[in-house]
């Protein structure tokens, strides 16, 4: 028998999968005859999901199946670079015969030829090279920069899963931990948010009376943590400083402080540490994240013409040194100009347009490896 009708003849008569243990194997041959060689050849279009059992792809799901499963997989994939395997496995588990889990599900993905990373408590993540993991992920996280940028400062959880629906929350709050260091998770209104350190307002001499309170407590030989700064702030403003301005994450609240310190001392040295360590992604899978992306960050003039990838026709011309571009007599944010052009839910616009030859983004990479 070929390989072809071996297979045939195992879902046919084995649809649970088979061992190929050597018991298993004499078993099998009583019913099923076939050489040493051909089992190499079997474990090769086979998969090993769990306790040694091995499925072919018709195991697990029929054609039709197989064919959503695929086509969610590539839209996916083209339209985001990633997406995590607990989603796609949230949207199939009904139809996959012998996967319980998101740990098998990825099995059988790197056994279609997907490749899938997993990024400690982000999950399984599902990509195809290039580009690689680590530059879809901060493609994503350049996306939800512009989005915040765009709606002041803040975005409600809500929203986000929405206009992200092949990630799940522990995959977003991956992407907010490692590449979004000034966003940070907040309650505002009952309502979970993202909000940016930078979008917070705080009163016009905060920085002042903060410096106050730390020269005070260094004076007095008193550590300066998030409690006594809070108690202090408080008497200063005669409020409740952190409930106010939604700070109530420890972390958080030392950032700002850290940030709006203007004294000599290094009072704040463990907190940069912490940014710092937050920022340290050396380790598998990581990386550190650069500044957000802008055109005068790229040397890209304002009043230059940049040209859309998918259609040379289309162009726009750049309103100033951020994110703004001129197209059809409107001014857009250059991601939400490139959503609309391809009528998608989230892009990277700095990847959809080219100046001088290059994307932005390429443009981006090219001067980055130069400073480095």
């Amino acid at each position: 028998m070929t390989i072809a009708e071996l297979l045939a003849t195992l879902v046919r008569d084995y649809p649970n999968g088979v061992s190929f243990d050597p018991m298993a194997v004499r078993l099998l041959r009583q019913k099923i005859p076939f050489e040493d060689w051909q089992i190499e050849k079997l474990k090769t279009a086979m998969v090993q999901l769990v306790s040694g059992v091995w499925f072919s792809r018709e195991m697990i799901l029929d054609d039709e199946s197989l064919l959503a499963f695929e086509r969610q997989s590539m839209d996916w994939l083209m339209e985001h670079g990633c997406f995590s395997v607990e989603r796609l496995f949230e949207d199939f588990h009904g139809v996959l015969h012998h996967i319980a889990t998101p740990e098998v599900c990825a099995v059988f993905l790197r056994h279609l030829g997907y490749t899938v990373k997993t990024l400690g408590k982000g999950g399984h993540f599902c990509s195809l090279p290039p580009p690689n993991l680590d530059d879809s992920l901060a493609a994503i996280s350049e996306t939800i920069s512009g989005w915040l940028e765009e709606a002041d400062g803040t975005l409600t959880f809500n929203e986000l899963e929405q206009a992200m629906p092949h990630l799940t929350r522990e995959a977003l709050e991956s992407i907010r931990v490692q590449f979004l260091p000034e966003v940070h998770v907040a309650e505002i209104g009952g309502v979970p948010c993202w909000r940016s350190t930078e979008s917070i307002t705080l009163p016009e001499d905060f920085s002042e009376k903060l410096t106050t309170v730390v020269d005070t407590l260094v004076e007095l030989e008193e550590t300066v943590n998030a409690a006594k700064l809070e108690f202090s702030l408080n008497l200063f403003y005669r409020s409740r400083l952190r409930e106010e301005y939604t700070l109530q994450d420890n972390d958080t609240f030392m950032r700002v402080c850290a940030k709006h310190y203007q004294g000599g001392n290094d009072v704040f040295l463990n907190s940069k540490k912490n940014c710092v360590k937050a920022k340290d992604l050396s380790g598998p899978g990581r990386r550190v994240r650069s500044p957000n992306t802008r055109f005068s960050n790229l040397g890209v003039p304002v009043g230059a013409e940049l040209v859309f990838t998918k259609d040379r026709h289309i162009t726009c011309v750049v309103l100033d040194g951020i994110n703004q571009v001129e197209y059809a007599g409107k001014a857009w944010a250059i991601s939400t100009l490139a959503i609309h052009l391809l009528g998608v839910s989230s892009v990277n616009g700095f990847c959809l347009f080219n100046y001088e030859g290059e994307t932005l983004w390429e443009r981006r990479l090219r001067l980055e490896q130069a400073a480095k």
